[in-house]
């Protein structure tokens, strides 16, 4: 498994270096966002980490980049913890965030949780999960609508994938926080404020981003006809 390291912080490229090769991983390390998008261009990485602090200003534009150029899940790592940073993080591509400095095992597991939503899903008779219009191939990660393939990154997907499940029923807040980021996160109801919004945007085109709602209960997405458009 490959992952890039970005960051202008030698030492802590070498703490992360070291953590992570005992994992498996095959590191490349890049000073900047745009060295690690031509790494980008050499190889399919598994893993994008990025300290935010060391590309502010233009730590958005940084994960714009960077989502565009890889799907692979990018974690973002910032000393700041405010609530307006990690909405932003999240809302700009980061697919989670971590504060340093950082526990290592923490981190560890927060990498793994990620990677895990990258893996195929053991598969039922019908392999695919629909809604209406909306199919989802939990094996192949993709997402149809209306025939069209629509790309979503791994959080947005796993969110969208447990929404069509559910047929209809309201998911509540801590449900989806706990399966999606684990019981760390359960509390941060910001983060389902990010993909969710994210999650209409993709709706949108196909007329489908009222069809999500937030309730008392918690997040549904309504049962849909084939041919519905909202």
């Amino acid at each position: 498994m490959s992952a890039s390291l970005i960051s202008s912080n030698v030492p802590l490229r070498k703490q992360l270096r070291a953590l992570l090769e005992p994992e498996g991983f095959t590191i490349w390390e890049s000073a900047s966002a745009a060295q690690a998008t031509d790494h980008f261009r050499q190889g399919r990485f598994r893993l994008v980490i990025l300290d935010l602090d060391s590309v502010a200003p233009g730590r958005h534009e940084a994960l714009k980049a960077l989502k565009t150029a890889s799907r692979a899940p990018l974690i973002a790592l910032s000393g700041t913890d405010h609530d307006a940073d990690v909405v932003n993080a999240l809302d700009h591509g980061a697919d989670d965030f971590i504060v340093t400095p950082f526990n290592a095992g923490v981190l560890l597991a927060r990498i793994h949780a990620n990677l895990r939503m990258l893996r195929p899903a053991a598969q039922p008779a019908d392999r695919y999960l629909v809604n209406g219009p909306i199919r989802v191939d939990p094996q192949k990660h993709e997402v149809q609508i209306h025939g069209r393939s629509i790309p979503f990154p791994p959080k947005s997907f796993e969110i969208l994938r447990k929404l069509v499940a559910s047929k209809g029923e309201a998911l509540p807040h801590k449900d989806l926080l706990r399966a999606v980021w684990g019981d760390a996160r359960a509390g941060h109801t910001q983060y389902l404020r990010v993909y969710m919004s994210q999650i209409r945007k993709k709706l949108e085109p196909a007329g489908l981003q009222d069809a999500l709602s937030c309730t008392p209960q918690g997040y549904r997405l309504e049962v849909l006809a084939e041919d519905e458009r909202v």
